[in-house]
């Protein structure tokens, strides 16, 4: 299973101007057998999870726009709300 070894999916993304970061919880990933493929679902925000090579089913990426991404200013505030 993806991230058996791992409680939190951190991305980050780097721009010019900006650090953008958002967290996953293990939780917030699941399988679809019917569909065969993950997804990653956060309240509203639900995204697949694509392979990151054609017949590679083992490495998976997540493609992010800006807007779903969180100023890095705010990690310490998310990271204190999740390891309450």
């Amino acid at each position: 299973m993806l991230l058996d070894n791992y409680n939190y999916l951190l991305c980050i993304g780097i721009c010019e101007d900006a650090v953008l970061f958002r967290i996953f919880e293990k939780k917030d990933i699941s399988y679809h057998h019917k569909d065969r493929k993950f997804y990653i679902k956060q309240g509203d925000f639900e995204k697949q999870l694509v392979s990151m090579n054609p017949n590679n089913q083992v490495n998976l990426k997540l493609t992010l726009n800006l807007k779903e991404l969180f100023n890095i200013n705010y990690i310490d505030k998310k990271l204190t709300e999740i390891l309450k």
